[in-house]
């Protein structure tokens, strides 16, 4: 999560309208990227319903995803991650982007120009997925060569 020198990707929320803003502020300062995930699933709850009676429906998904997005961009990518992990918060990128294409690269792309922070967060993932598979590689090669 974000420490102190930790750039967030700002520009997502702020492509909002301007009546939409308050509530996606909200959602992200009170809910964790799982509640959102929930809320995408099920829907948000009658409490923020009536606290912002003019967002419709469709809306709530628009700001959920927004939401989701730059929660993803609070992750500061390093080794510790494991690549079910990364592939996972790939998954969710992908699905908040509604991309049609679930190829890594193509989102990266779709964002780099646009929300650089959160392109910076994807491309993190895919160079560590990278070398996660490269180094998986290189065991079995040796376990192989050893067996062989």
């Amino acid at each position: 999560m974000p420490g102190t020198n930790h750039q967030v990707e700002t520009q997502l929320l702020n492509n909002l309208p301007l009546s939409l803003r308050a509530a996606a502020e909200d959602l992200l300062k009170h809910n964790t990227l799982k509640t959102l995930l929930l809320m995408r699933r099920e829907g948000v709850s009658p409490f923020l319903h009536k606290t912002y009676p003019n967002v419709n429906d469709i809306e709530w998904i628009k700001i959920i995803n927004y939401v989701i997005l730059t929660k993803v961009s609070y992750f500061e990518i390093n080794n510790q991650f494991s690549g079910r992990h990364l592939d996972k918060l790939l998954q969710i990128a992908q699905d908040a982007m509604d991309l049609p294409d679930p190829n890594p690269i193509n989102l990266y792309r779709a964002t780099e120009h646009r929300y650089p922070v959160f392109a910076k967060v994807i491309k993190d993932i895919i160079t560590l997925r990278q070398q996660q598979l490269k180094r998986l590689l290189a065991q079995k090669n040796v376990q192989a060569a050893k067996n062989a």
